[in-house]
């Protein structure tokens, strides 16, 4: 890479502390969005049966902040070994800041009380799958840039990107399956298997490197 090149970079720590600051607004979202007793709830039998009212709500807030926490950790185990950005790496680490911005709302379809179990289901798992594929390409435009520190530890790279497949798949998978059974989210309990199952997969598959 030529020097003018090189300072045509744009270099990782703006985008870094960017998606920070977008990722904790996504968690305080979701936060927000919670049910709380209102005034015609009264005594702890009351609080108590509208906890459990909503329980699924308080499930789904769980899954969506594990889901929103476990992008955090790959964004930031895959980008501190950047040593520049290119345009195609920002715009795909924007389309998947889109989707964790919408995950508040994904998540508050999910558990509403429209009768459109498919649509709802299909919009909240769709947007965690295509937050993995847009952070994946993301990470494949540094590479394919040559943007990545000489340091940079495959076993590290490639066990991250694994998982990032994991919840692709599981997630992508969890759709079609919701057309034949409301328990599809008993897919998403998957996640750890699918990923064992890509980790035997043939070294170089979607880029994959064993750790």
């Amino acid at each position: 890479m030529s020097s003018t090149e090189e300072s045509e970079l744009v270099g990782p720590e703006r985008l870094i502390y960017f998606s920070d600051a977008v990722i904790a607004i996504a968690i305080t979202l979701l936060a927000l969005e919670l049910p709380v007793p209102a005034d015609g709830v009264h005594g702890n039998a009351g609080v108590l049966h509208f906890l459990r009212t909503h329980l699924s709500e308080y499930v789904a807030f769980l899954i969506s902040f594990a889901v929103v926490a476990m992008h955090w950790l790959f964004h930031q185990r895959l980008f501190r070994y950047a040593k520049g950005l290119t345009g195609g790496a920002i715009q795909w680490n924007l389309l998947w800041l889109l989707m964790i911005v919408l995950m508040p709302f994904a998540t508050k379809l999910l558990t509403s009380e429209a009768d459109a179990f498919q649509v709802q289901f299909t919009v909240y798992a769709a947007t965690q799958a295509l937050a993995g594929l847009f952070l994946w390409q993301a990470f494949a435009a540094l590479r394919r840039s040559g943007l990545l520190r000489e340091n940079t530890p495959p076993g590290i790279v490639g066990t991250t990107l694994t998982w990032i497949a994991a919840v692709v798949v599981t997630f992508a998978v969890s759709i079609p399956v919701a057309s034949v059974t409301h328990s599809a989210s008993l897919c998403w309990a998957l996640l750890p298997a699918v990923r064992f199952a890509l980790r035997l997969a043939p070294e170089g598959w979607f880029g994959l490197r064993r750790p």
